[in-house]
């Protein structure tokens, strides 16, 4: 009896040891399983945040070429923010041939750039934007602060690619523009009449930033802009001439070429004639009056003015000019009766007498300053089969 009971215990014994073993190895698969499942969900998790941290990259590099066409692209940046780990890095290059194209890599990681991290997991975005390129006439008149418009002025258009202003020739693109969105920044007075459109700065109210009084009026559409205007300065390597002075019945007559003066006064019957194409530089007020400047062939793309200051440009007299103003920082104020053929950049512009404003349309294709936003032609998650397409913009 005494043996049947040792019997009996060993079995009970053995049987708890199964019975252990087994709840061990079913813990233990449990935990495994549960193990198991919980890295697939943090892997998961982790995808969509890599995801969404390469759409940041591609968002971050989409705003910097909206101001530096330059840039390169970033080294790893974190955005951990409480739970949210991750971060991305962004190249951004030029591929050949397409100067205003740009091959933009966005690497989003989650929870960091190391692959040895658990549950380590990253996506790649692959975007190809397109540069705009804002170009530096535009506009008729384009005033970043104000514009004034009196007395029987007009602004209409027409293209010197053509022939001459007039007949057929003449066209109703004579727009106007301005960054501002103060009260009564643009001001039409009297006869004036602006045959084209009016811009505003951006969330401007058209309604109360054009004052109309008389019979002044504007036969376009009035708007606010999309996004401010950006006019840089331009400058020259050229060596200065010094100061450009004209008076009584003097001409002095100038090749094709780029010059630099510190100023220019023309007064009385003097004349600069340009027998070719001229860029001229100025590093100082301007004053033209008189019978002005000569123009090779009358076209306005022939003779391009940039001031580099903010000295004041001053047009009077009877003569017409012909050509374009780029004077970004001046206040150019036109009080003769001689017409304008070509088109003006100033910070505010000031128009008084009877001349009249003929955008020339050509004008449009004189250069470039600076990009007009970024628009996107097509995007891709490199780590899935997905390609769009979009129009979508930045600024």
């Amino acid at each position: 009896m005494i043996k049947s009971l040792k019997d009996e215990r060993g079995f009970i014994l053995i049987m708890a040891y199964g019975l252990i073993s087994a709840l061990a190895i079913f813990s233990l698969a449990l935990f495994s399983r549960n193990t198991s499942f919980l890295n697939s969900t943090e892997r998961n998790q982790n995808k969509v945040v890599a995801f969404n941290m390469a759409e940041a990259g591609v968002d971050m590099a989409i705003t910097q070429l909206a101001t530096d066409t330059t840039y390169e692209g970033a080294a790893y940046s974190s955005m951990t923010s409480g739970p949210m780990q991750g971060g991305y890095d962004v190249t951004v290059t030029t591929p050949d041939n397409a100067p205003n194209t740009r091959l933009i890599v966005a690497r989003g990681y989650a929870p960091d750039n190391v692959s040895t991290s658990r549950a380590y997991e990253t996506r790649n975005i692959t975007v190809y934007a397109e540069i705009g390129t804002q170009n530096m006439f535009d506009f008729a008149v384009f005033a970043d602060q104000s514009l004034q418009l009196t007395g029987n002025a007009t602004v209409d258009s027409y293209n010197s690619t053509v022939g001459a202003y007039g007949g057929a020739n003449k066209a109703s693109n004579g727009d106007v523009g301005t960054n501002s969105t103060g009260s009564s920044t643009v001001t039409l007075n009297g006869n004036a009449t602006i045959k084209g459109d009016a811009q505003v700065g951006p969330n401007g109210n058209p309604a109360s930033v054009i004052s109309l009084t008389g019979n002044a009026a504007i036969t376009g559409v009035k708007s606010a802009a999309p996004a401010l205007k950006d006019f840089p300065t331009q400058s020259s390597n050229s060596a200065s001439l010094g100061a450009l002075t004209l008076s009584g019945n003097t001409t002095r007559v100038i090749g094709a070429g780029t010059y630099r003066f510190s100023s220019i006064s023309i007064t009385g019957n003097a004349t600069l004639q340009a027998t070719g194409p001229v860029d001229i530089y100025v590093d100082g007020p301007v004053k033209i009056a008189g019978n002005g400047i000569s123009t090779q062939a009358n076209t306005p793309p022939n003779f391009l003015l940039f001031v580099t200051t903010a000295d004041d440009v001053q047009l009077s007299g009877n003569g017409n000019f012909y050509g374009g103003i780029y004077a970004p920082l001046s206040h150019v104020k036109n009080t003769g009766n001689g017409e304008l053929y070509g088109a003006v950049v100033s910070d505010t512009y000031q128009q008084t007498g009877n001349g009249n404003v003929h955008y020339d349309e050509a004008m449009r294709d004189a250069g470039g300053v600076g990009s007009n936003g970024v628009s996107l032609v097509s995007w891709r998650e490199e780590n899935t089969a997905a390609w769009q397409t979009t129009s979508s913009s930045g600024s």
